[in-house]
């Protein structure tokens, strides 16, 4: 992601319907994150077409996880601002990770009880038959 990511100098290569295909995010949904302004360095043609290298792809993962796991718009646009100014900014954005991980951790613990419960009150239908 950006100069701090390996091969962030390569040339992009890969559409918008590639990369969405390749992501499963919809293109509509690169577009509005594109507008957020979460890929600065995004190259275009001439006539504007966006153009996709690994490393955009790579952010676009990202801060798709960033956003699934909770994190808002303005707090991802902070991020993206922090993460422009390289390695000096990661003691501000470790927190940020690590709150979206404590995030996500507590959905999943809640979803695995939601789990346990349907599980057990299937059994008890099985077991009723």
């Amino acid at each position: 992601m950006f100069a701090e990511h390996a091969g962030a100098n390569e040339l992009p290569c890969l559409g918008i319907a590639e990369v969405a295909d390749l992501t499963g995010i919809s293109a509509f949904t690169i577009r509005y994150y594109d507008r957020c302004g979460f890929f600065p360095g995004l190259a275009r043609d001439r006539r504007g077409v966006r153009s996709f290298s690994h490393a955009d792809v790579a952010q676009l993962r990202f801060v798709d996880a960033l956003r699934k796991s909770g994190l808002s718009i303005e707090g991802i646009q902070y991020y993206v601002r922090l993460q422009r100014r390289g390695i000096a900014s990661s003691d501000e954005r470790l927190p940020i990770v690590r709150a979206q991980e404590a995030a996500l951790e507590c959905q999943v613990s809640g979803l695995e009880e939601c789990l346990k419960r349907l599980r057990s009150a299937e059994a008890g239908l099985l077991s009723a038959n």
